[in-house]
């Protein structure tokens, strides 16, 4: 993909940070350093204890920063920062781009194209706390190109196909700063809030529940396989510290598949090889062993969970 000079759409671009003041800076710049120049800077802080406040004010006064907000008292969620943001946007596209991560500086310019497409994204290359390459799970990029060949090239796809193809398995839009989509997907859900609410409630999964939420309003999406976007892992990572969460929020993704009437069969069998298997070693409490084995019951897969049971001990 290439970025049309013709085309020169307004972008949204929403730094939500919390206590990220290492890497704030380098995001900023990256953000602020974009090649393609159309683009507005809207920065949160979710009263950070850190000196992000300090970072933030030396950018007071720059022509693209349009919003500089703190919060008053922590919000608990990131995503609660998504939707102050995606309500304070004017432009015609929204670019969550988290504060722990940084962008190449062709990054707009290159997923910018005149398409009707409402979602596109990049591969994104996996950065330590120093900047430097690195891997999460022994990938080193996600979508990893070498396991799934399918994200080696550029695609524009139905979103039906994207998600029966791939997003039902799990989350193939691994990083919210790797997607640009279209603020007209999500008017009905700003103005309801429910599905931030739902959200507001998830640690690991909730971006995976957003982007089910957009593809069930989009037609196409598109991506490209250049690695713009650089995706950190660090000590204090949600990703990394939140590993348990995914399984007890699963009943969260089946609910939005199965009122869409999606199958649920890719996901749970995607699940239970998780539990059952990658993660032999994870210490589950005993609710959280019952919660799964009620959900098991309720979206109907108990005898998937009774086999891989009895597969994987």
């Amino acid at each position: 993909m290439h970025g049309e000079n013709s085309y020169n759409p307004l972008v949204s671009v929403i730094i939500p940070n919390y206590n990220h003041a290492p890497f704030l800076k380098e995001r900023i710049d990256s953000v602020l350093n974009q090649t393609y120049r159309n683009f507005e800077v809207i920065l949160l802080d979710d009263c950070s204890t850190d000196n992000s406040r300090e970072i933030i004010e030396s950018y007071r006064g720059q022509e693209k920063i349009s919003h500089i907000e703190y919060n008053a008292a922590n919000s608990g969620s990131t995503f609660k920062q998504w939707e102050k943001g995606i309500n304070i946007a004017k432009g015609e596209w929204i670019w969550i781009a988290e504060s722990d991560d940084v962008a190449d500086l062709h990054f707009i310019r290159e997923l910018i194209v005149k398409t009707d497409a409402e979602m596109v994204y990049c591969n994104s290359q996996i950065i330590d706390a120093n900047s430097a390459p690195s891997a999460i799970y022994g990938f080193t990029h996600m979508p990893f190109k070498d396991s799934y060949p399918f994200f080696s090239h550029n695609f524009t796809s139905n979103t039906r196909e994207f998600l029966l193809q791939w997003m039902l398995r799990d989350n193939f839009i691994p990083n919210a700063s790797a997607v640009l989509f279209k603020k007209s997907l999500l008017i009905e859900q700003v103005k309801d809030s429910k599905m931030f609410s739902t959200m507001g409630k998830l640690k690991l999964v909730g971006d995976w529940y957003f982007w089910l939420n957009l593809l069930m309003s989009a037609s196409l999406i598109s991506y490209s396989a250049l690695s713009l976007n650089h995706f950190r892992q660090h000590a204090s990572n949600v990703r990394l510290s939140t590993t348990k969460n995914s399984f007890t929020e699963l009943k969260y993704i089946l609910r939005i598949l199965r009122q869409h009437n999606l199958p649920l069969n890719l996901t749970v069998e995607t699940y239970l090889y998780r539990y059952f298997h990658r993660n032999k070693d994870t210490r589950f409490t005993l609710s959280e062993r019952l919660e799964l084995l009620i959900n098991a019951w309720r979206f109907g897969f108990l005898w998937l969970y009774i086999k891989n049971a009895v597969k994987y001990r």
